[in-house]
């Protein structure tokens, strides 16, 4: 399963928030996001033998993280906070870190003394009022409603590890009387705004603003009802979700429906689950639950209609399979969700699992990492982190994530294909060939893993492999549909690796038949025909049309503008071409287009200075061979 519900979910509810406050941005904010525009690589990792110093360490904690590498924030909090041990932003970081990184351990030490602490500034701040009559610093008070708020989440889930849910109950209403009655509120001015499509908001939001309300409210809920199973209308009087937001109808809506299953109160989880479906149709984990619920309930009735409802809607058909597989026989199956601990842990497994796909990578990984710590090695915690780790590059740490997937569960197949993306890699190409051999079991009948095979082929220009086990999966449908344009697609790529044009030319246009409007085919097949001399016109059309469904792709923009060159309009391909190396600097064969339009206008001086920009970019010998001919004699004379 992709997504257990719709991120787009995420940011509408940011938009619509009643709180109508974005979050607070630290105060060094604008020097970091000055650096980052500076430069764009690896930055932190330059000043990791720099001078120790509190501003320095800081600086580089924050232009990690701005580079997503939590591991190095991480490691520069901690020596920052050697040098402040007091500093409560400084104990924030660090605990939120080290739990992201996985040591629970060390992050809930951190939580204890950050509790401390802040109970110590609370009293001296009281006296010193008292004394001097001095307003509190509105800095001070932000710092403080972003901390606190976390030391009470924290807590709480400490204590929900020890199965005490009376003080974890009273820490989530502490956390949510903060949230609540003293939001974090956005500054007057830039730099500290943040627009709300930024994944870093994203995850600001889950920890100290609007989705931490929902995160703490049902918390509170499941330790309300851990204390005791007859305090279940208590605990569903909170979950009363905002008419105006999917998230928190969907999650408010599932919550209540698992705790009034964990209630035994069968009749009332069928209809609040039934309310999160509503909301996300295809979300597998609401439909388990509301199919159990129901069998339960002995309504076999409606837990095969929801069964059929589930299958003909828009789910992925590897959760509508594993569906109808759990309940083949109509019997209730063993619930994840065994204690308030579970139902917690699936909360934050699921939302983190959001939060990382949309680009929230601390958020996503906090929140994976509660899950984990309140139910280790769950299945969709450990492909939610798996997943986490390759966005983070961590390949390793996701192979091993991966492996410790159980064969029975939903995502094994899918944890399967992403262990073997991860060997290639980790350049262990025939270690994932046969993974996904195995998968296939000698049938080409799962489309997802045989197109994963025939990248994982392509990639060792073993293209006639590639070509074999596409022509076996496209004879293997019983009807082609616009979601199988990808598989002509790759396979016409892959004819065109072996100079089998016809073949390419044919399959392109076959993929744009099921799919008309796709933007990558219709650049691959119109760059084809400009760079060949045919069908200009036509050419030029199609990558325009794949240039406006996606805007900010850089390869897309360098084929309009290598299209124009081709027709000799160096003008509008000067235009084009220093848009797509904006986009993607690091491509050296953009680069190179963008010297040749220069030398056709004139700009010869800024030709060559491309030209001799490519030879750092790692290019291919063919690439490497001709720049240095164009260094040396220009474009009339070159070869």
């Amino acid at each position: 399963m992709q997504f257990r519900f719709s991120l787009k979910m995420l940011r509408q509810f940011l938009l619509c928030s009643l709180f109508g406050t974005t979050l607070l941005v630290t105060p060094t904010s604008h020097l970091v996001d000055k650096a980052q525009a500076e430069t764009r690589e690896t930055v932190a990792e330059d000043l990791a033998d720099s001078p120790t110093t509190l501003t320095g360490t800081y600086l580089s904690a924050r232009l990690a993280q701005d580079e997503d590498n939590l591991e190095l924030a991480a490691h520069f909090y901690a020596q920052a906070l050697e040098k402040d041990p007091e500093n409560p932003l400084l104990l924030e970081r660090n605990f939120a870190l080290t739990l992201a990184i996985g040591d629970h351990s060390t992050a809930f030490a951190l939580a204890d003394r950050m509790a401390a602490m802040l109970g110590h500034e609370e009293q001296t701040g009281e006296e010193a009022t008292a004394e001097d009559g001095e307003e509190e610093n509105e800095d001070d008070a932000a710092v403080s409603n972003r901390v606190v708020p976390m030391v009470h989440m924290a807590l709480g889930i400490k204590a929900f590890k020890g199965k005490n849910y009376g003080s974890a109950s009273i820490n989530f209403e502490n956390g949510l009387k903060i949230l609540i009655e003293e939001p974090i509120e956005r500054p007057g001015r830039p730099p500290h705004r943040r627009s709300l499509s930024d994944p870093r908001m994203l995850s600001a939001s889950a920890q100290y603003g609007p989705f931490a309300v929902i995160s703490q409210t049902i918390l509170k809920a499941w330790s309300i009802v851990g204390q005791n199973r007859d305090k279940l209308n208590d605990a569903l009087s909170l979950l009363a979700p905002d008419e105006e937001s999917d998230v928190s109808q969907f999650f408010y809506a599932l919550h209540a429906g698992l705790i009034a299953c964990y209630a035994r109160d069968y009749q009332k989880a069928a209809t609040l689950l039934q309310q999160s479906l509503d909301a996300d149709p295809s979300s597998l984990l609401t439909a388990t639950a509301l199919v159990n619920t129901l069998l339960k309930a002995d309504n076999k009735q409606r837990a095969e209609e929801v069964i059929s409802e589930f299958s003909a809607g828009s789910a992925d058909e590897e959760d509508i399979l594993w569906l109808k597989k759990a309940f083949s026989e109509l019997k209730p199956i063993a619930s994840p969700i065994r204690s308030p601990q579970d139902g917690a842990a699936e909360f934050f497994s699921t939302f983190g699992d959001a939060l990382a796909q949309e680009g929230a990578i601390e958020g996503g990984a906090l929140y994976l990492q509660f899950a984990d710590y309140l139910r280790p090695n769950d299945d969709l915690t450990l492909f939610a982190l798996g997943q986490l780790s390759e966005r983070m590059k961590q390949n390793e740490t996701a192979l091993e994530k991966y492996d410790l997937i159980k064969p029975d569960s939903s995502v094994y197949r899918q944890a399967q294909r992403h262990a073997a993306l991860a060997l290639a890699r980790l350049d262990h190409p025939d270690e994932a060939i046969e993974r996904l051999k195995a998968l296939l079991d000698g049938k080409a009948t799962d489309i997802d893993t045989v197109k994963i095979l025939s990248r994982v082929y392509q990639s060792e220009e073993r293209y006639r492999d590639a070509i074999d086990i596409l022509s076996q999966a496209i004879d293997s449908l019983p009807a082609k549909q616009d979601i199988h344009w990808s598989l002509y697609f790759l396979r016409g790529s892959a004819y065109d690796q072996v100079k089998d044009w016809p073949n390419t030319e044919k399959d392109m246009q076959s993929a744009l038949k099921l799919f008309p409007n796709q933007p990558t085919v219709l650049n691959y097949l119109g760059y084809s025909w400009v760079d060949r001399g045919l069908h200009l016109d036509k050419a030029i059309e199609m990558i325009r049309q794949a240039v406006a469904l996606r805007p900010f792709d850089g390869f897309f923009v360098d084929s309009l503008g290598w299209a124009h060159y081709r027709l000799k309009q160096y003008e509008e391909a000067v235009k084009f071409l220093e848009r797509a190396v904006e986009l993607r600097p690091e491509d050296p064969t953009i680069t190179d287009h963008l010297g040749d339009a220069y030398w056709r206008v004139g700009r010869k001086n800024e030709a060559v200075f491309q030209w001799n920009r490519v030879k750092t970019l790692d290019p291919v010998d063919t690439l490497l061979e001709q720049v240095d001919d164009k260094i040396e004699h220009g474009l009339e004379k070159s070869k």
